[in-house]
């Protein structure tokens, strides 16, 4: 066949091709907070491991950089409670979940499963390790394990600790004196470790009295080798011989106990004490443990200050070693602004235990906090909402909304309340004001949702600042809403957390109420999977896209809304009766939908699953998705959960107006590389590769911005080395380009 009529032929094949519809995730990562220590260890060679509620940490001893190490190559779990240093120069990672980790001496991880697949025992979290030559000792929330060292393998599993109940909870473990002393929820016992066994439980003898308690709960256990201290509610004892003796009392609750140079210290959310004097070490914040070593003769004081990491205290400085992460691993709401930073609403509902509102802007985070911005009234941000206006609403519970004007400096911020806007608060208390979700009109108009408001529904703000309430007009009584989404036609649809279905609102001419537009959509009159709504979405044909906690449903030509009838409504039959967080639409009008077991991505009409992603095929950290965001312009996939965030690169990239090809890698090697990006694409690009002689060895049709080749030819073998042309057409705009590529 002539060249020219096999350049035709190739030609001719690609009107007949479907757009290529795949979304490719990679280069996974995860966000977390590590601003809550739990505890930390020396390794051999002086740094300082920290374990916390995210993950851990690793503090360089001279420069003090930071190392930070999450489930990504690193962890089973980022619960980590304990961390030890063991002296042949290991560090140990203790989580809640029963996973070991082990950092080895060249950086590289070791995952140990065997705690966490033993599923006789309903709470399997480690609390304490110690070694003993190649034993390492470590205490469980159900008795007591040993591990061989060299061999990482479990020597022998103590489950039943001399009288105690079976399955008691050890909190602290300790090598005193050829004996194991361990802390236990109902005493302390101790057991000779020259036996054959430690299983058997007469070899263990049980301290069930200290002071006036009985089977009391001791929460830490430390010994220096010649003194043995213990710390039980707001008392620390120490061991004379023979009984647990009182050695000071603490002003509250102890959260932490140590020994250094023989001078016990205790920590209470007040700071640091000894039995002879309160240490006035100037902490910044409340402490939620601590811990004391020895470096150069002098005693180093180790503050974990709650939500601010870890402070040292030398004798004559404070240091703050400061941790670049979210204040909080909750990530209950995220939205990605115009510039791509992330923020995250840190609260739920319930138990409004939130943080504030955090902000990413790919390398640094900010924390928003009542501690640091007095515009906030309150932590519990539960909301947020980035608009293309370079607004960003962060909604609260009780304290109105924050509204952040981004600008190229430091962020405008302006609290919206009772008292600067239309805002209302709840009927028995006026300055408790409640907002929730934000959206953007056509005009430039946001409307806000005014949650559990005294009588209206939501709120309009204009661009002058100035702004209106609305009240329900479908059911005046009824304000229980949280969810909007407004159409091309000016349609507000707000959607109920508490079945009451979605309110159709529209006021058009504001001079008179003979053309509103007021409806409402419920099980009663249409075909909507649930009365209870968690998302609305307007998607990039206009589209409504309906979230429920029984599966979602789509509104194809919402703007044909009146009074007295409801545009056509169909369920997406792929979710079936999935529970329904969240919805995000990303570039290529693709439908992200979080749910209670994973993340769902829908094609442009929803008749298609283009991925499921779980546990099982990626490094989720939960298949409880609580948010879902995707930037645009990068194709950055952000999936929020309670324990933190999961974040990959996706393929789901908006494509470029004009075509600026390049290749990665280049030259490329499909069998070692995998596959080749082809980025810098228009919209609805026809791509072809073809020989130098003009002869078609792959076509595909994509959406976005990029795509993706194998390096194989349309009969599925590699193709051989040599250079090849990347010719491509937008569909859209009739542009088209030329490129090549090396194939080695």
């Amino acid at each position: 066949m002539p060249k020219l009529s096999a350049f035709l032929l190739c030609s001719l094949l690609l009107t007949n091709l479907s757009y290529s519809q795949s979304v490719v995730l990679t280069n996974w990562s995860t966000l977390s907070s590590l601003q809550t220590v739990r505890d930390v260890s020396l390794d051999s060679k002086g740094n300082l491991w920290a374990a916390t509620s995210g993950g851990v940490f690793r503090v360089h001893p001279e420069s003090r950089s930071v190392t930070e190490y999450r489930n990504i190559n690193a962890l089973q779990s980022l619960d980590a409670r304990t961390v030890y240093g063991a002296p042949e120069g290991k560090v140990y990672v203790g989580g809640g979940n029963g996973a070991l980790d082990i950092v080895n001496e060249d950086s590289t991880w070791t995952n140990i499963t065997d705690i966490v697949r033993a599923n006789e025992y309903p709470k399997r979290g480690i609390n304490d390790m110690i070694s003993r030559g190649d034993t390492l000792i470590i205490a469980t929330d159900f008795g007591v394990v040993t591990l061989s060292i060299a061999k990482e393998l479990f020597i022998e599993t103590i489950d039943r600790i001399g009288s105690l109940q079976e399955k008691t909870r050890v909190n602290g473990v300790v090598i005193f004196r050829d004996s194991i002393w361990v802390a236990t929820d109902a005493g302390v016992a101790v057991a000779p470790l020259a036996v054959a066994t430690l299983r058997l439980p007469s070899e263990w003898f049980v301290i069930s009295t200290i002071g006036d308690k009985v089977n009391p709960l001791v929460g830490f256990i430390h010994t220096d080798g010649s003194t043995l201290t213990i710390a039980e509610g707001s008392s620390v004892y120490t061991w004379n011989g023979a009984s647990f003796v009182r050695l000071f009392e603490a002003p509250s609750l102890i959260n932490g106990l140590s020994i250094s140079n023989s001078n016990v210290y205790a920590s209470t959310s007040a700071g640091v004490l000894t039995a002879t004097e309160q240490l006035q070490i100037p902490f910044t914040g409340p402490l939620t443990g601590h811990a004391s070593i020895v470096q150069n003769e002098n005693i180093v004081i180790i503050g974990f200050v709650k939500y601010k990491a870890m402070q040292i205290w030398d004798g004559a400085e404070l240091e703050l070693i400061s941790i670049n992460s979210p204040i909080s691993s909750q990530f209950a709401g995220i939205d990605v602004d115009i510039n791509g930073g992330v923020w995250v609403a840190t609260d739920v509902d319930p138990p409004r235990t939130g943080l504030g509102v955090s902000y990413f802007n790919g390398a640094t985070w900010t924390n928003y906090t009542t501690a640091n911005t007095p515009e906030l009234k309150t932590d519990a941000c539960y909301r947020v909402s980035a608009l293309s206006n370079g607004k960003v609403y962060i909604g609260t519970w009780g304290g109105g909304a924050l509204e952040i004007k981004l600008t190229d400096t430091i962020p405008e911020v302006k609290r919206l309340d009772n008292n600067n806007s239309a805002l209302q608060g709840i009927t028995i208390d006026p300055k408790y004001v409640l907002s929730a979700d934000v959206v953007l009109d056509n005009k430039g108009v946001a409307w806000m949702v005014n949650e559990q408001s005294s009588n209206q529904l939501m709120i309009s703000i204009n661009t002058d600042g100035s702004s209106v309430g609305y009240y329900n007009c479908a059911d005046p009584g009824n304000t229980a809403y949280r969810t909007i989404a407004v159409d091309e036609a000016g349609n507000k649809w707000v959607g109920s957390y508490i079945s009451n279905g979605i309110t159709v609102f529209n006021e058009k001419d504001p001079s008179t109420s003979s053309d509103d537009i007021c409806n409402s959509v419920q099980l009663a009159n249409s075909q909507i999977p649930d009365n209870l709504i968690s998302a609305l979405k307007t998607d990039r044909t206009g589209a409504l896209w309906i979230g429920t906690p029984k599966g979602a449903a789509v509104i194809s030509s919402p703007w044909a809304v009146t009074n007295t009838t409801l545009p056509y409504l169909r369920r997406i039959p792929a979710l079936g009766n999935a529970i329904v967080n969240d919805i995000y639409v990303d570039a290529l009008n693709y439908k992200w939908i979080a749910t209670t077991g994973g993340v769902y991505v829908l094609n442009e009409d929803g008749t298609e699953v283009l991925a499921s992603i779980t546990r099982s095929n990626a490094p989720l950290l939960d298949d409880n998705i609580r948010s879902v965001a995707v930037d645009i312009n990068t194709g950055i996939a952000y999936f929020g959960t309670a324990f933190g965030c999961s974040v990959a690169q996706s393929s789901s990239i908006r494509p470029l107006e004009k075509y600026a090809l390049s290749f990665r890698p280049q030259p490329f090697t499909p069998q070692t590389d995998g596959e080749l990006i082809l980025d810098g694409l228009a919209e609805d690009s026809d791509v072809r590769i073809l020989t130098v002689g003009g002869f078609m060895v792959g076509a595909m049709q994509t959406r976005g911005r990029q795509a993706l080749w194998d390096g194989r030819d349309i009969h599925g073998n590699y193709v051989p080395p040599g250079v090849y042309l990347v010719v491509v057409k937008s569909a859209t705009t009739g542009e088209s380009s030329l490129g090549k590529v090396m194939v080695k």
